[in-house]
């Protein structure tokens, strides 16, 4: 008898979580549009780029490969992702894949590190960093041609969603900050403290994380820095958060210690109410998540809206050592 009672209750208890995660899943409209999420999984022996359902179903590999890869990006059109891997010579570089793993390509190469691929909105460029003596952000077209030199001291870019502007951390002035600067080379501007800024699909707000009294939170604030607010009041720490297409919920790892033991990715909405982890892994560490996007049609060439800035890359090229 005293087994069926705690049976029943924990059935009662799973019923309510599954009812909650439902009501919070259905009244932000994930049901329906379902964006895939990509994300970084370190399992026994390597990280693996996985994708997954956005209700954390269907978890796929999708770079299957012995090595070490992590940190994807999804392009605009959802045709690709871009990701890094040290396949070759043991040096991390970047490579883009189809959307279904296929096609593996590598775009960068030389004996510095490279870091940490995102995007330009209309799909056409990619910023990322080097890692040498001095990290620096560089930026690239989408084939890997035409590389220059963007910010130094700079790492973990995030273009705004109008093309006209880049996020990233900086420690030039001894800690680890978020800029923000024009992609024609004017306006830095030094908006708070912080790690891997995201710009919301409107362009107006930043997601980033950033530590508090031991542990690693969540905060989203004003594209300018203002009204800085902490998200996700569960505990363990939280980093590296994504927006969805929408900008009505964001996806970012929870995790045991500074390590990323135990990290699992959570889904929460953009004023911080939790709705619920979405990968289940009892094995490896899941982070850096990134939403595929939505309602956008596949295509092989992405198609620059014509609200989108143009950049003078001209202006920005420095010769490479």
């Amino acid at each position: 008898m005293r087994f069926r009672r705690i049976a029943r209750c924990l059935l009662i208890a799973g019923l309510c979580v599954y009812l909650v995660s439902g009501e919070l899943w259905s009244r932000h409209g994930l049901a329906s549009q379902m964006p895939r999420i990509v994300f970084s999984h370190l399992g026994f022996d390597n990280f693996e780029i996985y994708v997954m359902d956005a209700d954390g179903g269907n978890r796929e590999n999708l770079s299957n490969h012995p090595v070490d890869d992590m940190d994807p990006d999804w392009a605009p059109d959802g045709t690709k992702i871009a990701f890094v891997s040290n396949r070759h010579e043991g040096v991390d570089q970047i490579h883009v894949m189809d959307a279904d793993g296929k096609n593996q390509i590598r775009l960068t190469y030389g004996p510095r590190e490279k870091r940490f691929p995102d995007w330009s909105p209309d799909g056409g460029k990619i910023a990322f960093t080097v890692r040498d003596a001095e990290p620096h952000i560089a930026v690239m077209d989408a084939n890997g041609n035409n590389r220059v030199r963007f910010e130094d001291h700079a790492t973990e870019p995030s273009w705004s969603p109008d093309g006209g502007q880049i996020a990233f951390l900086s420690w030039r002035d001894g800690n680890h900050e978020i800029y923000v600067k024009d992609v024609d080379g004017g306006g830095l501007e030094k908006v708070t403290n912080g790690h891997s800024p995201s710009f919301s699909p409107d362009g107006r707000g930043i997601a980033y994380y950033e530590g508090h009294e031991g542990f690693r939170h969540v905060y989203v604030m004003e594209a300018n820095g203002k009204n800085q607010n902490r998200l996700a009041q569960n505990q363990g720490h939280h980093s590296h958060p994504a927006w969805s297409p929408d900008g009505e919920t964001i996806a970012y790892a929870v995790y045991k210690d500074v390590f990323f033991r135990d990290a699992k990715i959570h889904l929460m909405t953009s004023d911080g109410e939790y709705i619920m982890q979405l990968s289940d892994n009892h094995h490896g560490i899941d982070y850096q998540p990134d939403f595929g996007p939505v309602g956008v049609a596949v295509s092989s060439t992405a198609v620059s809206p014509a609200s989108k800035k143009t950049t003078v890359w001209g202006r920005l090229k420095i010769p490479f050592e």
